[in-house]
């Protein structure tokens, strides 16, 4: 092994070292998310309703599972729950009350063209101020619940066996061979990496 190979090895030891406590939180929540006995919601009956409406407009069921069909809303639950300091915490409920307040009345009653469009106008802000985004607005709110949908959902089981490929076994070499036998251009389950 050379210098540079040793350094290459060290240094995602490093890394390692830093993100595991981090990632093996993130899977801690999603195992108690999918488990029947969640224990303790942190949101209220009200909260987690009007959260799950939203996450359900973010990834809904298509011809495959949406994000309710996952369990996403127990897992952001976990997550905020068991992962997230308090600060966190609480710029997340009071995020959420700001948009809530925001949509003029309450959310729950908008038909869904309305709750459409309202979650696509704030989304639309968070992404033009994501530098300067408040912690405390209605597009922190949607920006924060779109991260963790996508998150939940393609660590789910249907987000990883239904829409990634997936092998349960990989390792086969397969040399040209046609798309349509790769996957059809779908990610592999493996990917980590949520861009937005």
């Amino acid at each position: 092994m050379n210098r540079r190979e040793w350094l290459k090895c060290m240094s995602m030891l490093a890394v390692g070292a830093v993100a595991a406590p981090s990632l093996l939180a993130v899977f801690d929540a999603h195992a108690a998310a999918q488990s029947s006995d969640a224990g303790i919601p942190f949101f209220s009956k009200q909260q987690s309703d009007l959260m799950s409406a939203v996450v359900d407009i973010i990834m809904p069921r298509s011809d495959t599972p949406g994000a309710l069909d996952a369990g996403v809303p127990r897992f952001i639950d976990s997550m905020f729950r068991d992962v997230y300091t308090k600060e966190e915490q609480q710029n997340y409920v009071r995020a959420l009350a700001v948009f809530e307040e925001k949509s003029g009345k309450p959310f729950l009653q908008l038909d869904a063209a309305q709750r459409k469009a309202l979650i696509t106008k704030f989304h639309q802000e968070a992404l033009a101020n994501n530098k300067e985004l408040d912690p405390v607005s209605a597009p922190a709110f949607v920006l924060t619940t779109k991260k963790l949908t996508m998150l939940g959902f393609f660590m789910s089981q249907p987000g990883c066996t239904q829409v990634l490929q997936y092998v349960a076994v990989p390792g086969a070499y397969h040399a040209d061979i046609p798309l349509s036998q790769a996957g059809n251009g779908r990610a592999w389950a493996v990917e980590t990496e949520l861009t937005i």
